[in-house]
């Protein structure tokens, strides 16, 4: 009598189990929120005990801060590819903003974890998010202040405050992916964002 293979389970290097575990995280907490998320939501994901959550992250606090070390990871990448290179200031402008949509679409359990992260004023989490504004901020005040050098950008735009509305604009081009909006819609908000970030009028031409 022939016996059934027997199937052979293949054990994770902890290294991977822990990149399993935080790819479970971030989906965890992208569904029940920074404030609520839990090791038992991400262990029922990843199919592990909740032990085995808490030998890789002992804390809840060291779950949210591996969490938010994702978020914060994916959004300088993201900022940071597409505001420098050797792009044109309204190339980098728009591509920004459409690397927001796509975001919402290809890695939405951080865009929504960084969508929540931005409305808790009053957690414990708020004073690193601020942090992370303002390493974005500078990073995009940084090519409008090349678009003055430049001459494609007034000399009298504040280039901060300009830089802080511009960003803020992400949340927008965000939560119009989730909410089903039209390309038609996307292409008029990113054309307001980046006329907007570049002190022009609505009649101006942009500049190449």
């Amino acid at each position: 009598m022939t016996r059934p293979a027997r199937t052979v389970r293949t054990r994770l290097t902890p290294e991977a189990r822990r990149a399993q575990l935080l790819e479970c995280a971030l989906a965890a907490f992208a569904e029940n929120g920074l404030a609520r998320a839990t090791h038992s939501h991400v262990a029922e994901r990843a199919g592990v005990s909740v032990p085995a959550v808490h030998s890789y992250f002992r804390t809840r606090e060291d779950l949210v801060a591996a969490v938010l070390g994702e978020v914060e990871a994916y959004l300088i990448e993201v900022v940071s590819t597409a505001l420098g290179g050797r792009k044109s200031v309204q190339q980098a402008l728009r591509s920004l903003a459409v690397n927001f949509s796509n975001a919402a679409r290809e890695k939405p359990d951080i865009i929504k974890v960084w969508l929540d992260w931005s409305t808790g004023v009053r957690a414990d989490v708020w004073p690193r998010y601020m942090a992370l504004l303002d390493r974005l901020h500078g990073i995009a005040q940084q090519l409008l202040e090349r678009g003055k050098q430049e001459g494609v950008i007034p000399p009298a735009l504040n280039a901060r405050a300009a830089a802080r509305a511009y960003l803020g604009g992400g949340h927008t081009v965000a939560l119009m992916k989730f909410s089903g909006a039209t390309p038609r819609e996307f292409d008029a908000v990113i054309e307001h964002l980046v006329r907007s970030a570049m002190g022009l009028g609505a009649g101006e031409d942009l500049p190449d």
